[in-house]
């Protein structure tokens, strides 16, 4: 997901004209009386309906906001009056208790808002928006996001405040639904920034997205292996080096030893001892031209301990691993490359 285009879901055409058709129709509605203010909150529930479906997008990692279609607009979805009669109990219970306490109690009320939007857009059972633990998870997994989110909800308040005292009724409305939208789109991101905190793996993420790209490697490299191993039982083991020197070649650093491990495991499974020289020596060569004469050492000990004939068709490649594992340590190793080699050491 990219954040920067995360950002301007709020101001995407979707959204836009979204408001610029509901705005006015609300402002029209709540001018209608009784029948009218009905109408707004039938009104309002839709839109509600829209920013969950929006939260569940942009949740499950994708950058651009849905449509609302005829779906969107069903009544029959818990979650927006839930959500609806959520906000109203709490403004019912806080104009009872009345005065300063009244007050208090409102603003804690306000302060679990975006853990109930977070809840009601996972589609977690609907009476979890009262669930104390439900909710201190909530906040807790999100961490410093949630005063982000809180300090979005004030600064959203206060502009449909504003909106409401000094402009037009259907610009106010039209704001108000904005800020709503903007709301539910920081939440849906906030989310999917946070999901491995709530355990949640969204169907895009540069998680999965990795690991398609590896599975799709492995049957490349599985494909590789398959063709040098068909080289290989022809007798052609000269031959067999040119698919995999191909393949290390341009082969990244983060996955040319771990690649350099299998092929060697393979192909000591080949039972084919003539083609491990030739197998093993372009392994290990490429290994040492990436810098990498740890993983080269280990691709040797790997072919040696099972193929004690093995032996690289380059003097001056074991010459320099020798080298390589004297200054490690690995004395005994290194006096027995430089001794029991053929290659260094050839029958006269």
């Amino acid at each position: 997901m990219d954040h920067s285009r995360v950002l301007l879901v709020p101001f995407h055409p979707t959204n836009l004209i979204m408001v610029g058709i509901f705005g006015p129709l609300l402002a029209f509605c709540l001018w209608g009386g009784l029948y009218g203010l009905f109408a707004a909150m039938l009104m309002q529930v839709w839109v509600f309906k829209y920013c969950f479906v929006l939260v569940e997008r942009l949740a499950d990692g994708a950058e651009e906001p849905p449509v609302m279609d005829m779906d969107a607009l069903s009544p029959f979805e818990t979650r927006p009056w839930v959500q609806a009669g959520w906000l109203l109990g709490c403004g019912m219970i806080s104009s009872a208790i009345g005065g300063t306490s009244g007050i208090v109690v409102g603003a804690l009320f306000l302060a679990l808002v975006p853990a109930t939007v977070a809840i009601l857009g996972f589609g977690e059972a609907a009476w979890r928006v009262l669930d104390p633990l439900t909710l201190f998870r909530v906040i807790r997994n999100l961490g410093i996001y949630y005063l982000l989110l809180l300090f979005a909800l004030v600064a959203f308040l206060a502009i449909g405040w504003f909106a409401c005292t000094r402009f037009w009724s259907i610009a106010a409305a039209m704001l108000i639904l904005w800020c709503e939208v903007a709301f539910f789109s920081l939440a849906g991101a906030v989310i999917y920034l946070r999901r491995n905190q709530f355990g949640y793996e969204p169907s895009k993420s540069p998680e999965r997205a990795a690991a398609r790209a590896e599975m799709e490697r492995l049957k490349l490299r599985a494909r590789m292996v398959d063709e040098v191993f068909q080289l290989v039982r022809i007798g052609k083991h000269v031959d067999a080096t040119a698919p995999l020197a191909f393949w290390l070649r341009d082969i990244d650093a983060e996955h040319l030893s771990k690649d350099c491990y299998f092929i060697a495991e393979q192909a000591l499974k080949w039972e084919a001892p003539a083609a491990m020289n030739t197998i093993g020596s372009t392994l290990i060569r490429h290994l040492m031209r990436h810098g990498r004469p740890d993983a080269a050492l280990a691709v040797f000990e790997i072919l040696r301990t099972k193929a004690p004939n093995f032996t690289m068709d380059s003097v001056s490649d074991l010459r320099t691993l020798a080298e390589f594992a004297e200054s490690n340590g690995r004395e005994e190793l290194a006096q027995s490359m430089r001794l029991e080699t053929p290659v260094i050491h050839p029958r006269m």
